[in-house]
């Protein structure tokens, strides 16, 4: 019998956390990414939630602590706990409920002050696609318009992106947590070059 094993050249672990509103899809997010589906009925995180996820790319292995961290006012003054050692974060708004984009200004402020840092990578993600109506929804020249804010706030420091997504059909997930594995392992080389 062959040995099936793959060698591993290098193993990556990094923490990252999804933030925005309560109910935008962060959790489904997060749970589509592992493989575990989509469910419609919406549940509370309380204070926060955690899972570890593994995979291999080319000969790197990528090992994921994802903190998913409630949205509800309620849990401000818990949550400055679980941004501690974040490398990335997925800030994420619901494109049917434009107030959720609205508000992404606090917490990525939140994030900011909280990782003790200027920010870390960060991938903007308009979640919800499935449900993007024409006139009613945030448009992607609104939220690229948001982007570029931010670009022009933090500079060059790290990256910011953006994706559109859709929990439910499975659309972008895993791409938006790629986009954010490379912009952390580009912001790693960066600083560690210095």
């Amino acid at each position: 019998m062959k040995n099936l094993a793959v060698k591993v050249e290098r193993t990556f672990v990094f923490k990252i956390v999804l933030i925005g509103d309560g109910a935008v899809g962060k959790t489904s997010i997060r749970k589509r990414y592992m493989g575990q589906g989509f469910k419609s009925e919406y549940l509370n995180t309380v204070g926060a939630d955690f899972a570890y996820y593994s995979e291999k790319v080319g000969d790197t292995l990528y090992k994921y602590a994802i903190w998913d961290l409630a949205g509800q006012p309620k849990f401000t003054n818990v949550r400055p706990l679980f941004y501690q050692g974040a490398f990335g974060a997925l800030v994420v708004f619901d494109v049917s409920r434009p107030e959720t984009l609205k508000n992404l200004d606090f917490w990525i402020n939140e994030l900011v002050k909280n990782t003790r840092t200027e920010g870390v990578p960060m991938i903007i993600v308009a979640n919800k696609m499935d449900l993007y109506e024409e006139g009613k929804s945030v448009s992607r020249e609104e939220a690229m318009k948001y982007v570029e804010k931010l670009r022009e706030r933090f500079g060059d420091e790290f990256q910011i992106g953006y994706i559109e997504t859709s929990a439910k059909t499975g659309m972008n997930i895993k791409e938006a947590f790629s986009m954010l594995r490379d912009y952390i392992v580009e912001w790693q080389d960066k600083i560690s070059s210095f």
